[in-house]
This record gives structure tokens, C-alpha cells and sequence, in this order.
């Protein structure tokens, strides 16, 4: 019939009728498909169409939506995202996301009251569905937020930090979502690319999902040589048995082999034993706690200790491994009073070291085995980072409260000062947060208070913070809170200082280098403005110059392989290939630059004479053995941490530790490096002939 009429009837005559024929929003979805083909859209009809539609239309957005799909196999937002851009794009999609919300004639159904409402099971069904309308539109929000946070020069750490850590775990999956809906991009790949080190392993392990954190726990631990036992019974042991589960499923799913049969080639005897055990979920978490069962228990495990101190270790797990966290403190209590002595002593008897702590884990809740955890993650020389990482990271947000609350209880000390105590930078901040600050979803009254980045502090990966940038004042009525007054701080041993934003002045100060023809070329301001803030964080700091193969050392770091003592000017320009260098000089904003001179470093090709040393206006400190060099402990390390340091004869970075007895300010030597030794005319083996 189209057809028919087609041949008789003018084109918009045509158009008028065939809109009979069909429903009329596949009509609508016909014209929008026609708009959009050609060389470009047709924006006229698609602003007529769309903006003439919303919930309440007949045809409604929704069913033309659907309509659209149904019939192009492809959603309307695909279709648009391929043919339009901008902000006519923005605008479009989300006036489709908001009329396909379900929830959007809701409102008038809720809001009643209890008592007058006839069908209480529909008012709960549309509060039901209006929560998780209002779930994912807070997702769009915080989704949005986040790309604020990484977007531009620098990442806003502190605004980042405040943002993830006031959600619980499942809320941050559906962040996930809306920012691959948004960005086209998953969240996780962008935040992992803004950081480093172990504030990078702490938030893979915070924003990834339960079962995707426990699946990389696993995998960590069982992948390489030999498998970390405890690490494995660290999961089955603290997770419900609806996490082990879903792990057990998600690991299978992505390695395609079953996660028991790895278990058996990881483990071995009674670790084995355990851990296959508790992957069975035969633990009735829910249960009530049985006094009888728990007596009878009692005597059995009293049983498998024999006189001569051996212990039956296949009965020691079939019991603990099998009860609930209550059921087996039940029997804890009641081995005690019978028998006069812990449990714990008893299970201290077994042989194997690993299944002694893991025995003794079930006899604890999980909240208090984790604390324990946590507590031995800071006990010793430095701290254990991938623990910390991976039970306070792979935790949700009340389990982490719990493990909080677990540590205060048994150590009456605060984890969020061990936590200030044991790791540094970002990494501090995240920990920090995400163990003290509460669900904002949940109390959105709870202040939301991040500790400020008040210093230059390594995230573990021998690079300092980026500075957040500034955030303005609340407002306008307030005036912003002044700077605090720069305290001087010991020269902190030289390493590289990575600046996330240039300094917020009006007029930046002016950095030059010489050539060698004694010719001072000024850096552009961009580039004035990374040196200035970055030597404003660190004294001694190296900076890597943008796009090209040179470095800006400064302090005790302006040293290279042809200039072996820093400059007057205190600073040098390095080039990474050949360590050809330049001295780099400061002059403040507006100041007129000084007649040319001739260079105060020549550097031949072939030989380079360093210019002699200052003579030191104050005599030294302590003096040096021979073939050492001296380093500055800086502010907040002490004995037995680790310290990266250059060589001032090779220029190579060394790792360092810090001998007993010396302090923050203190000083102590280190060998120097032996420069590699080059034979010349050493004959040259043939590499083929050599292996005959």
C-alpha cells in the first residue's frame, strides 16, 4: 500500500498518510532514523521531534525509545552519540535519560502518609523504585565529580579522596557505570592513570567491586613463586560465605578452570586441608549458637592433643571450620571454663606455622581478625603495604568502620594515628579516610573532613604528592582562611618531584639557562611556573621538563656527570642522554636581567674540569670517612627506613637505610659507588664462536 501511494501521492502528502498506517511512535522513530542519515543530521527535526516528547506525551518518550530500538537494534542515544556532537549532544541525551527514568510520575504517589495509603505492598514497590532512581542520579553526580577531580592540570587528590570514600562499595559499582556511560571509558583505567604507587594499589582495590578485589588477592597470591597461604585463609576465613561465593565464581569465570583445583596445586597438607574446607560455604553464618554442641566440641579438640604435645590437626579443622564466628567462640568460652586454660594454647601446639594462625583466626570474629591483621602489618622493620592495601581496600564501607572500631577496642589506640604513623602521602590521606569517614549516602548530615596535603610526602613510589590545587572559600561572605606561616624544615634527601599545577600568581618568577657562549635564554612561563612550585615543595627537587629529553635539578640534586658540584646558582639543567649540562639561575618577577657574562661552566666534549667547591662558610657538622658521602635525614623518618639518594660521583640513585641513632636532621655516611671501568683495546670475542 505504501508503495501505491507513493506513486500517486506527493512526497508530503505521502508523509502525512503513511503516518496512519504504523503506531505512532515507530512514526517518530522513522523520522528521527531519516534526520539522521546523510552526509549530516537534520538538527531542525531532531530538536522539533525530541523536544515536543517527554513523559507525559502521547506518544512518551519512553515508548518511542523503545520503539527505536526495536526496530534499528540499536538504542536512540547510540544512534545520536554517532551523528551529533557538543552540546546539542549533552543536551539531548540527558533529556532522554531523564524521561526514561522510571520514577518520574512517582512523586505524587509517595508522597502520602502510612496511615491513609489503601495498598501499602505498591507504595512500597514505587518507594522502591523511586530510591534507586534517586541512587543513580547521585551516580551521575558523583560520576561527573570524578572526572572534575582528574580533568585539567593535576588531580584534585583531596576532592577525590573526600568523594570515594563517603560511598559504600556498592554505590561506587554504580558510579562505575554512569562514568562509562558518560565518558565512554571505565573509571577504574582513568583513576589508576592518575596515580601511583601504593595510593594506586589502595583505590584499584577501594573503587573495584568486593568479588573483583578478592579475585586480585588471589590472584597476588597465588601467582609467582610459591603461594602465600595466609593471604588465601585471609580471605576465606574473614569474607561471608555469600562473598567466597561470588569471588570462588568471578575468579573461574575470568581464568576458565576451577579455583579448586588451583588450590590443590598451590597448597599443601593441612593448609590444603583448611583452605579447601572453608571453600566448600558449609559455615552456617546464621545460625543460633548451640551450648551443648559447643561442650561436646570442647572435649573432642581436648581429645586430639595427646600427652606428648601432638595435635590432630584433621579435627582441629573439621570443627573450627565448619562452625559460625559465634558458635565458634561458644566454644572458646567453654573449652576455658572447662579445662582452665585458652583454646588458643592448644592450637599453639599444632606443627605447621601458618595453620597455627589461620586456627586461631576462626576462633575471632572477622572484624577483630582483621585488626590483628592490620596491627602486624605495622609491627617490624617498615611496614607491609600489600596487607594494608588489600584487607582495608578490599572491605566495604561498614566493614572497614568494624575493623576501625575492632582496632581501637583491642590496642585503645586509634587506627587512623597507626595509619599517620606507618605510611605517608596520598596513600595516608585514603586510608585515613576511608577508615574514619562515614557513609554520606547513609548520614548526610556527617561532616566529611579529609586531612589536608600540608606536605611534600612520598606515595611509596619515591615520587612526593602533588599539591592539591587551592579551593575557594565557602562563600563570599567568609573571607578564605590565610596561609599557614612556612616552617623550616631540614634539606630532605634529593628525589624526583613530579608538580601537579603551576603556582597561582599573577607574576611568575623568571628561570634562565646559559649556553656556552654565555647567552641566558628565559624558559616560557609555563614552564617557570612547574620550576617555581616545584622548588617550593622541595628544596632539592628534580624535575622532568615536558616533551623533552631534559631534567631541572635543583639544591643538593643540581649535579650531573660533567658538573659534579652544584652551581651558585643552585641549579642545573641536565640533559637524560649525554649529561651535557646548564646552569639555571632564578630572577624574581619584573627584574631587569644583569649585563651578559661569559659562561661559569665550560664543558668540553672530550674533558670536563669541574669549577672547585665553595669554601663552606660554617664549619661541617660531622666529618665523612674517605670514599663516602654524607646524607641529610629529612623530617619524619627515622631509624630503619628506606631513603632513595643520587651518588654525587656517578649520579646513579642508590637505596639506602637509616642506621640506629640517627634522627630526623641528623646525618650519616655512605659508601660512594665504583664508577664503571671501560678496558679499551680489550679484544672483542665473537658471541657465535663462544658458544662452541
Amino acid at each position: 500500500m505504501k508503495k501505491a501511494l507513493e506513486a500517486k501521492c506527493g512526497k508530503k502528502f505521502f508523509l502525512a498518510l503513511s503516518a496512519l498506517l504504523v503506531p505512532p511512535e515507530e512514526f517518530l522513530a522513522m523520522r528521527l532514523e531519516k534526520a539522521m542519515k546523510g552526509w549530516s543530521a537534520d538538527d531542525k527535526v531532531l530538536i522539533r521531534i525530541l523536544g515536543g516528547l517527554d513523559h507525559a506525551s502521547k506518544p512518551s518518550m519512553l515508548q518511542v525509545a523503545d520503539a527505536y530500538q526495536r526496530k534499528y537494534t540499536r538504542t536512540l542515544k547510540d544512534a545520536l552519540k554517532k551523528n551529533i556532537s557538543g552540546n546539542f549532544l549533552k543536551a539531548a541525551t540527558a533529556w532522554i535519560s531523564a524521561l526514561e527514568d522510571p520514577a518520574q510520575h512517582l512523586e505524587v504517589k509517595t508522597n502520602v502518609s502510612v496511615d491513609d495509603c489503601t495498598d501499602l505492598d505498591a507504595l512500597l514497590d514505587d518507594l522502591l523504585v523511586e530510591h534507586n532512581s534517586v541512587e543513580c542520579m547521585m551516580a551521575d553526580v558523583d560520576a561527573q565529580e570524578i572526572y572534575n577531580c582528574c580533568h585539567g592540570w593535576g588531580t584534585s587528590d583531596g576532592k577525590l579522596i573526600a568523594l570515594l570514600c563517603s560511598r559504600s562499595k556498592p554505590h561506587l559499582q554504580k558510579v562505575a557505570a554512569a562514568y562509562y556511560e558518560q565518558r565512554d571509558a571505565p573509571l577504574l583505567k582513568r583513576l589508576r592513570k592518575e596515580t601511583s604507587g601504593w595510593y594506586k594499589e589502595f583505590m584499584t582495590y577501594l573503587v573495584e567491586s568486593p568479588e573483583d578485589a578478592d579475585v586480585r588477592a588471589l590472584d597476588s597470591a597465588m601467582n609467582g613463586i610459591g603461594a602465600d597461604a595466609v593471604a588465601i585463609i585471609e580471605f576465606l576465613v574473614g569474607g561471608s560465605q555469600a562473598r567466597v561465593r561470588a569471588a570462588k565464581a568471578r575468579w573461574e569465570g575470568k581464568h576458565d578452570k576451577p579455583l579448586v583445583d588451583r588450590l590443590r596445586s598451590e597448597l599443601h597438607g593441612s593448609n590444603r586441608t583448611l583452605a579447601l574446607e572453608l571453600l566448600k560455604g558449609e559455615r552456617n553464618e546464621t545460625a543460633p549458637v548451640d551450648e551443648k554442641l559447643a561442650q561436646r566440641q570442647a572435649e573432642e579438640l581436648h581429645k586430639g592433643v595427646s600427652r606428648w604435645g601432638s595435635t590432630d590437626d584433621e579435627k582441629f579443622i573439621s570443627i573450627l571450620a565448619k562452625n559460625s564466628p559465634n558458635q565458634n567462640s561458644a566454644l572458646r568460652s567453654a573449652y576455658e571454663k572447662k579445662y582452665s586454660r585458652s583454646l588458643e594454647s592448644q592450637i599453639a601446639k599444632v606443627g605447621q606455622k601458618n595453620l597455627k594462625k589461620c586456627l586461631q583466626a576462626l576462633l575471632l570474629p572477622p572484624a577483630d581478625y582483621y585488626a590483628m591483621r592490620i596491627r602486624k602489618a605495622f609491627v617490624g622493620l617498615g611496614t607491609s603495604d600489600k596487607v594494608v592495601c588489600r584487607v582495608l581496600g578490599g572491605s566495604d564501607k561498614c566493614d572497614a568502620l568494624a575493623i576501625a572500631a575492632a582496632y581501637q577496642r583491642k590496642y585503645t589506640t586509634v587506627l587512623k594515628d597507626g595509619i599517620k604513623k606507618e605510611c605517608s602521602g596520598n596513600y595516608k590521606r585514603l586510608a585515613q579516610a576511608w577508615v574514619t569517614l562515614p557513609d554520606a549516602l547513609e548520614d548526610p548530615e556527617a561532616p566529611i573532613d579529609v586531612i589536608a596535603d600540608t606536605a611534600a610526602e612520598p606515595d611509596g613510589d619515591g615520587f612526593v604528592d602533588d599539591p592539591d590545587p587551592p579551593t575557594p572559600p565557602a562563600s563570599p561572605k567568609s573571607p578564605p582562611t590565610p596561609p599557614p606561616v612556612p616552617v623550616p624544615v631540614p634539606v630532605p634527601v634529593p628525589q624526583p618531584t613530579a608538580v601537579a599545577a603551576p603556582v597561582q600568581q599573577q607574576q611568575v618568577a623568571i628561570y634562565e639557562h646559559q649556553d656556552s657562549r654565555g647567552v641566558w635564554t628565559a624558559y616560557d612561563n609555563a614552564t617557570a611556573s612547574i620550576l617555581e612550585a616545584a622548588v617550593r615543595s622541595n628544596p632539592n627537587a628534580v624535575v622532568r621538563l615536558p616533551g623533552i629529553p631534559f631534567e631541572v635539578r635543583f639544591g643538593a640534586a643540581a649535579r650531573s656527570a660533567r658538573i659534579q658540584q652544584p652551581p651558585p646558582t643552585g641549579a642545573l639543567q641536565v640533559n637524560i642522554h649525554n649529561e651535557n649540562s646548564r646552569v639555571v639561575r632564578r630572577r624574581p618577577a619584573g627584574s631587569v636581567a644583569p649585563p651578559p657574562a661569559p659562561p661559569a661552566y665550560q664543558q668540553p666534549q672530550q674533558q670536563y674540569q669541574a669549577p672547585p667547591p665553595p669554601v663552606p662558610q660554617r664549619p661541617v657538622q660531622m666529618a665523612m670517612p674517605a670514599g663516602t658521602f654524607p646524607v641529610l635525614v629529612p623530617a619524619g623518618h627515622g631509624p630503619g627506613m628506606q631513603l632513595m639518594v643520587r651518588a654525587p660521583n656517578t649520579g646513579q640513585m642508590m637505596t639506602v637505610i637509616i642506621p640506629q641513632g640517627v634522627g630526623p636532621g641528623g646525618q650519616f655516611a655512605v659508601p660512594l659507588p665504583q664508577p664503571p671501568r671501560v678496558q679499551y683495546g680489550a679484544p672483542q670475542q665473537n658471541w657465535r664462536t663462544a658458544m662452541y
